[in-house]
């Protein structure tokens, strides 16, 4: 199934494998997370490459997946080696069509997860509270 064969290459993601991912997904494949919205494979390719250039040591671990009839909810915990980073969690609800990824939507706090731990900005989202 190309579920199994996608949620492992997240789960050993790196510069050398994100083809392995890639190949997952449909020409039209759509993602979207709090930061990006992308909607085709290539796009999808090349934002990988550049996260993964940047952040070497990223870190998915799945905890679970639930399928329904329109796909996957995934719960995942991830990991990233940076000051302001503390690992966290988040869901993600995958569809797929023909044996392909066809959407990749997570779904985290960014506020909580990222910007109230970076210095200065962190005590004015505090004080939003």
């Amino acid at each position: 199934m190309v579920i199994n064969k996608y949620l492992k290459c997240w789960e050993n993601l790196n510069t050398e494998n994100v083809s392995d991912l890639i190949n997952c997904l449909d020409t039209k494949f759509y993602f979207l997370d709090p930061f990006v919205e992308l909607n085709d494979k290539n796009s999808f390719n090349k934002h990988l490459l550049k996260v993964l250039e940047k952040h070497k040591k990223l870190k998915f671990k799945i905890i679970f997946k639930i399928k329904n009839d329109s796909g996957y909810l995934i719960k995942w915990n991830f990991k990233l080696e940076h000051r302001f980073f503390k690992p966290f969690s988040g869901i993600s609800e995958i569809k797929t069509k023909e044996g392909l990824i066809i959407s990749h939507i997570d779904y985290w706090d960014p506020v909580r997860n990222i910007y109230a731990r970076i210095p200065f900005l962190g005590k004015m989202f505090n004080l939003l509270k």
